[in-house]
């Protein structure tokens, strides 16, 4: 990598997705603040740095699109990080910032000063004022995400933007859980498509704002119930379309793709568990039959929806207890 801070950053390129990764590793000590602003600007927002000891300041940055979000792997030494009205005039459009600090406790001050533990999520917003400090050495996720993507999910974002989400209780629990394993690599790995993963977020989202905002679960009305067994109808019909996404089945059924995960939500239940579980019951009933004895495993994960052999085993083991090649022992 060049030592120029305004320099390129390393991109690797995948076949079907592109990481990017940035390193101070290489830049001179009186440059490394200029060259990691200069960073965060291009994968984030314009940001501005400050550190107690900045002569052995070091950070790294991976990043990878998961379709509507943008996934950050970011870790180094203690710094702050803040941004006020001189950042907010230089950036060209309003966006959300989901972070999880998953080493150390951290503090942040956005609409009220909070103190955040290891696993803990907070919401940003790139138009108000922010500021996050690490005290100690760090090892962050932020999910980067457009405001009107996230409009799609949340119709009031604020209920979430400054407050601690945290990695111990609720919905907030199973979101954390999510995004805390969410790396570029992982994003550039998955066998799932990116836009799977960012429903899962956007699905999320919408439980732990339903739960912090205190509202109360009802019973679903009829009318739900049947839009619901709609749709498990037709992702068990389609499952086996390895391309398939929450979309496709939306405008199959003439609804919208919000609509399609608020029905869902209502339930507990996401669009991407039911693909997984529909291909999964599909997989199992073509294991333990005859007419299908002929067939390679690789060629019934690839009948089946799955992208490859080693995500089919590993459903099918998480999800029976037993890998497909035991079940076809069994049988």
């Amino acid at each position: 990598m060049s030592s120029d801070p305004q320099g390129p950053p390393t991109v690797t390129k995948p076949p079907s997705q592109s990481l990017v990764r940035w390193s101070t590793d290489s830049i001179p000590p009186a440059d490394r603040f200029a060259y990691h602003e200069d960073a965060l600007a291009r994968a984030i927002v314009p940001l501005r740095i400050s550190s107690r000891g900045p002569a052995a300041f070091h950070t790294e940055i991976a990043k990878a699109d998961a379709g509507p979000l943008s996934v950050l792997h970011l870790k180094g030494s203690p710094h702050c990080v803040s941004r006020g009205q001189a950042e907010i005039a230089r950036s060209s459009g309003r966006c959300f910032n989901l972070v999880i600090e998953r080493a150390a406790a951290w503090n942040l001050s956005h609409r009220g000063q909070t103190r955040l533990g290891p696993g803990d999520a907070a919401l940003i917003d790139s138009e108000v004022d922010q500021q996050i400090e690490c005290p100690s050495r760090y090892d962050m996720v932020n999910l980067t995400m457009s405001e009107a993507w996230l409009l799609h999910w949340l119709p009031s974002p604020a209920v979430l933007v400054g407050r601690r989400m945290s990695a111990e209780s609720g919905w907030t629990r199973a979101l954390t859980s999510f995004v805390s394993h969410l790396s570029p690599q992982v994003v550039v790995d998955s066998p799932l498509p990116a836009s799977l993963l960012a429903d899962q977020v956007g699905a999320l989202l919408a439980l732990v704002a339903a739960e912090l905002h205190g509202e109360v679960a009802r019973p679903a009305a009829a009318p739900r119930k049947a839009l619901r067994d709609r749709i498990k109808d037709l992702v068990v019909q389609r499952c086996i379309e390895s391309s398939l996404v929450a979309n496709d089945v939306a405008t199959s059924l003439d609804i919208s793709t919000r609509t399609l995960h608020r029905t869902l939500a209502a339930f507990g239940e996401t669009f991407a568990g039911l693909l997984i579980a529909a291909r999964a019951d599909t997989a199992m009933r073509m294991l333990e039959s005859p007419l299908f004895r002929r067939l390679t495993l690789d060629a019934i994960a690839r009948r089946t929806g799955f992208s490859d052999a080693s995500h089919f085993c590993r459903v099918i083991r998480r999800r029976f207890g037993q890998t497909p090649s035991q079940v076809r022992r069994r049988r």
